[in-house]
């Protein structure tokens, strides 16, 4: 279960994630899905569901 406190970091890490993503290269594509893959656990996160529904292919 998460924290108030857990949960803020892990908004705040899609969040990044997702303009991470937004602006990446192809070449930047694998940091993407390491990131992406730590956030998976977290998808009952409302930001974490949005940012991998956004980039599915890229999980």
């Amino acid at each position: 279960m998460l924290t108030r406190y857990d949960a803020a970091h892990v908004r705040e890490a899609a969040h990044i994630a997702s303009r991470v993503l937004d602006l990446s290269a192809d070449r930047t594509a694998w940091r993407a899905r390491v990131v992406l893959a730590r956030l998976k656990p977290y998808s009952d996160v409302p930001q974490v569901r949005e940012l991998l529904t956004r980039h599915p292919m890229s999980a």
